[in-house]
């Protein structure tokens, strides 16, 4: 959807005389505008990125938009001028021309995270970059998880009809990861299984409080009967779906009776705690230190060189600026 009023275009004709007279800015001071800082994991990787730039004596100054893209445009907008590299995590990729082009203008570094901008955009600006986990590689991992354990517990079909009952639970539509981490680990089953059965895929938009009301509405028409196996784009729906089916007196700690295996991405303190009281059955460590540690280098450095930048990074940089950082595996260990 495409805003009627660019707050962005806007802002950056009336700050154009402004921004003339503006020394080159200090790469330690740094602008950080996040979609939500209500999402958990957000939430868990400002903590880390805070913390890293406070060990780098870096200054970064803070937005939240409230996952409102015109709050977002404004609140861009109202920094072009100081030259500070713009880091951005975007509520929506419309914006992400006209945030690449004023940068173009002041000269500004650009890196993106965790929600991809249009990276026909990116390819086009040499100071500007987009950090993630590597997608793909979650679902891989997921999978792998996933089928580590139904060859342990042939036991997960409970209705012994010798399907697997399986719920997904996604994330936004428009986000990459949605896609890649959905379609990866479908497909990585399905090249192994031949009785998965995808009874739902609800849309959980990566919020807890969401993907229950989607689980509930599921049980309610269904019957927690029809639900072997669920698989989540990330943690906060993972535990979303475990407070639905605690409801239902599974997963309450004891393994060995009433337990729907339950897997989520990002490892965050609540999905872990929930590993070790054996009510969630697995997640992936979305690396954010690391994450954190390459949006910061390549926020500061004064390279543009890709090449470059890989061997400092020891990480590929795609064509476009795309690095992506891996994901390791946290089950626990019976």
């Amino acid at each position: 959807m495409k805003f009627k009023v660019s707050h962005l275009s806007i802002l950056a004709v009336l700050l154009t005389g402004i921004s003339s007279n503006v020394n080159a800015v200090e790469q330690n001071k740094l602008d950080v505008f996040y979609y939500s800082l209500s999402d958990q994991y957000i939430s868990s990787f400002k903590e880390q990125l805070d913390s890293v730039a406070k060990e780098q004596n870096l200054t970064l100054e803070t937005y939240d938009a409230n996952n409102d893209a015109g709050t977002q445009e404004l609140q861009i907008a109202s920094t072009l001028s100081n030259h500070q590299t713009k880091i951005i995590n975007l509520v929506q990729p419309v914006i992400t021309d006209e945030v690449i082009e004023n940068c173009k203008k002041e000269d500004s570094r650009l890196v993106f995270f965790n929600r991809q901008p249009d990276l026909n955009m990116l390819d086009g600006f040499a100071k500007a970059w987009y950090v993630e986990g590597d997608s793909m590689q979650a679902g891989q991992l997921q999978a792998e998880m996933v089928d580590n354990y139904i060859k342990k517990h042939p036991e997960v079909d409970r209705n012994k009809d010798g399907r697997i009952s399986t719920i997904l639970l996604t994330g936004p539509q428009d986000h990459q990861a949605t896609y890649l981490r959905t379609t990866t680990v479908i497909n990585e089953l399905s090249g192994k299984y031949n009785n998965i059965d995808i009874k739902a895929k609800l849309n959980g938009e990566f919020d807890s409080f969401k993907a229950r009301g989607e689980l509930e509405n599921f049980i309610i028409h269904n019957g927690v009967d029809q639900v072997e196996l669920i698989i989540c784009n990330n943690d906060a729906m993972a535990l979303g779906a475990l407070s639905v089916i605690n409801n239902e007196g599974f997963n309450t700690g004891d393994k060995t009776k009433n337990y729907i295996p339950v897997f989520g991405i990002d490892a965050i303190e609540p999905a872990l705690k929930a590993i070790e009281e054996n009510k969630l059955e697995g997640t992936l460590v979305n690396d954010t230190k690391e994450q954190v540690k390459v949006i910061l280098k390549l926020a500061t450095s004064k390279e543009t060189d890709n090449k470059k930048l890989e061997k400092e990074l020891k990480l590929k940089i795609s064509k476009n600026g795309t690095v992506y950082v891996p994901y390791t595996r946290v089950i626990k260990k019976n």
